[in-house]
């Protein structure tokens, strides 16, 4: 348990967090002096998950948690954004992909979980609110009080990323021949698996496949001969593991062009 709590403080501190332990628990600060956000955040529910856990998920996970730790914080001190209703926040709605933890992180600083929709067993769909400055993530209990449909929700993020993503033009991957990354660097790249084959329908064939091995990468072959695929999982691999926030190593295809998990990958 010791390890992995050094681990967490670490890996808070990589995401520009300045963590301090006390009896188990941390006391997070993002930036200094009278503006810096703070919070006493309770790992508990984190570790007993990491518990049950195959050794190839913990850092994933602790991701994920570090994640909604930092996304939390970004809210600034006076918002006034958890107020805001469903039609007041739809222009500035986005969708994320995280680790499932990633809520756990959002209830460790707000006291309510991010409202999250599945998209595998080791990612989620995540919403937030973009304010100026920083930005909001959408809770459970926030979205309950909206009052709108899961769907309603979902369409509108997804139209706001539609817009930002139909002008990208996907570039090879390093070394990677057949290996293309759809990036523009905000955030929201993994997410853009959820709009990608409206965007690009003219690339979308049956042979496409893609990753998702961080938050910020969509890595994708648009045909899934066997050098093809053994490529992507090189550069899937390659991500994952020399990231500080992998999220899965898992191949992905379109159908009815949402994302479905083909190829499970572990260890």
């Amino acid at each position: 348990m010791n390890d992995h709590l050094a681990y967490i403080a670490e890996s808070l501190r990589l995401a520009n967090l300045h963590p301090s332990e006390v009896a188990g628990t941390f006391n997070v600060a993002m930036g200094r002096g009278p503006s810096a956000r703070k919070a006493n955040v309770d790992p508990g529910a984190l570790l007993e998950q990491i518990a049950e856990s195959h050794e190839d998920r913990i850092k994933p996970l602790i991701s994920g948690f570090v994640s909604g730790v930092e996304h939390a914080l970004l809210e600034p001190r006076h918002s006034k954004a958890s107020e805001w209703s469903f039609v007041e926040s739809a222009g500035a709605l986005m969708p994320i992909y995280q680790p499932p933890t990633f809520a756990m992180g959002v209830e460790a600083v707000h006291g309510h979980p991010a409202w999250v929709q599945p998209v595998s067993d080791e990612v989620v769909c995540a919403y937030v609110i973009r304010i100026s400055p920083g930005l909001r993530v959408l809770t459970t209990d926030q979205f309950e009080r909206w009052g709108a449909t899961a769907d309603r929700v979902f369409a509108g993020a997804r139209s706001m990323l539609f817009h930002r993503t139909r002008e990208l033009q996907s570039r090879q991957f390093e070394d990677y021949l057949h290996v293309r990354r759809l990036h523009a660097g905000d955030g929201h790249d993994a997410a853009r698996a959820m709009v990608y084959a409206d965007a690009f329908y003219a690339q979308v064939g049956s042979g496409l496949r893609f990753s998702l091995p961080t938050p910020d990468h969509l890595l994708v072959i648009h045909e899934s001969g066997e050098g093809n695929l053994d490529q992507l999982r090189a550069a899937t691999d390659d991500v994952f593991e020399t990231s500080d926030a992998p999220m899965t190593r898992s191949i992905f295809a379109f159908e009815r062009s949402r994302p479905v998990v083909v190829e499970e990958r572990h260890g």
